[in-house]
């Protein structure tokens, strides 16, 4: 199985773990809820030399728990890496083969000797969703389907394949 899948797999066993936690929590004191959410994911990153983080960007996507851990995820590796072990244009292909949409990349975030990535992805239906990608971490603002998915797989074992944990 592939390492991206691997983390989703055994995120979503950890809250499953804990679902009657969240089905109490997460109206009532979602601060609380979204406490334990990360500690879970933290948890199960720190199994792979990396911090995994979940974002509410919307505050009230708190109380849905069936979405846990299937949207907005930040993986951190190194944030001190300030360049790609592999060409920006490498990456640009993979994801433009990869994903589905409207796709427009961007160079992004290139100050100080540093470099990055920023996918905006606007589907059928209008929505725009984005994925960032610094050389020592990615931050997925979007739902997870199957092609973002395989483009996690294949970024942690082509481009974050190196954990110096230094998040």
């Amino acid at each position: 199985m592939d390492e991206f899948t691997e983390l989703l797999l055994e995120l979503k066993n950890n809250i499953d773990a804990n679902i009657g936690f969240f089905q109490r929590t997460a109206i009532q004191n979602p601060t609380l809820a979204y406490y334990k959410l990360n500690e879970l994911s933290k948890f199960v990153g720190l199994r792979h030399g990396l911090v995994m983080e979940i974002h509410f960007p919307d505050r009230r996507k708190i109380s849905d728990i069936n979405r846990y851990g299937t949207e907005n995820i930040s993986l951190v590796f190194d944030k001190f890496r300030k360049t790609f072990p592999i060409g920006r244009d490498e990456i640009k292909l993979q994801a433009t083969k990869g994903l589905a949409g409207n796709l427009q990349i961007v160079d992004a975030y290139m100050y100080e000797g540093k470099e990055g990535l920023k996918i905006n992805i606007k589907d059928t239906k209008s929505n725009v969703s984005r994925i960032d990608l610094l050389p020592g971490s990615f931050h997925l603002w979007t739902k997870i389907d199957g092609q973002i998915q395989k483009f996690g797989d294949w970024l942690l074992s082509n481009v974050y394949f190196d954990r110096s944990m230094k998040a």
